[in-house]
């Protein structure tokens, strides 16, 4: 098991900007290792959590694509709907401070659409899957178990990256320089352990991408979401859930 002490844990709704942030974490000399989404296969294949073990286990040696590992840090990024009932096993591997992303669920939940659309499946998807009803629960039992958290906007991070990483590292003991902020393209590195071949759709941005890009989305109406289902109501209910959860945010 990797030391807690060197361990890291990010947890968002899907479409958060997560990967772009873990991204940033890997140019760290200190982080070596990387676990993307174990608990993925856990939930849509609904095999033995001890997958989600192994792919914690036998993570990716950053070295060889990034170089410059001082450490042997282990980054776990997660996605909350995917860590489920195992939430409190995943957060029990860190000795630092969880860290959860967010973003304005209406930007998540299209996202997640157009995703969907890109790969031309149904646009429909169990409302757990937005995320953010794990993602309340996952925070208020950080909050009632003295479990040290922190959570940062996707905003915030890609609007003023180097002053609000540069905060969030600083509660991992991390160190920062501004060349952490940039990096090679990676399009040929494969991230998920449950979608096999072709297009990735999910992660196709990030891996080509050289750096945090500034939010530049343009934010839904809430009337762009269909009533059927109860999807304008769920993402009504997590729009609020975010306002509250901003007000708690690292800034």
């Amino acid at each position: 098991m990797h030391d807690p002490k060197n361990t890291y844990v990010i947890i968002s709704p899907p479409r958060s900007a997560s990967t772009a942030l873990a991204r940033f974490i890997w140019n760290n000399p200190e982080v070596r290792y990387y676990s993307h989404e174990p608990y993925e296969s856990v939930y849509f294949e609904n095999i033995d959590v001890e997958n989600a073990t192994a792919a914690i286990e036998n993570a990716v040696d950053l070295a060889p694509v990034i170089g410059g590992k001082d450490g042997a840090g282990l980054l776990i990024k997660e996605i909350s709907f995917q860590a489920r009932a195992h939430f409190a096993d995943l957060v029990r591997r860190t000795e630092h401070p969880v860290v959860f992303a967010i973003r304005d669920p209406r930007l998540t939940v299209s996202s997640r659409r157009q995703v969907k659309r890109l790969q031309q499946q149904p646009l429909t998807f169990p409302l757990v899957e937005t995320g953010w009803q794990d993602l309340v629960e996952q925070i208020d039992y950080c909050v009632a178990n003295d479990v040290p958290h922190a959570i940062i906007d996707s905003v915030d991070f890609r609007s003023e990256p180097a002053t609000t990483l540069a905060k969030m590292l600083a509660a991992w003991g991390l160190p920062f320089d501004e060349s952490q902020l940039s990096w090679q393209p990676q399009p040929e590195m494969a991230l998920s352990n449950h979608r096999q071949g072709g297009i990735d759709h999910f992660f196709t941005r990030v891996l080509n991408s050289a750096g945090i890009e500034p939010p530049t989305e343009v934010v839904p109406p809430l009337e762009d979401f269909e009533a059927e289902h109860g999807l304008r109501a769920h993402v009504a209910w997590a729009l609020e859930q975010y306002a509250r959860l901003r007000d708690a945010r690292m800034h």
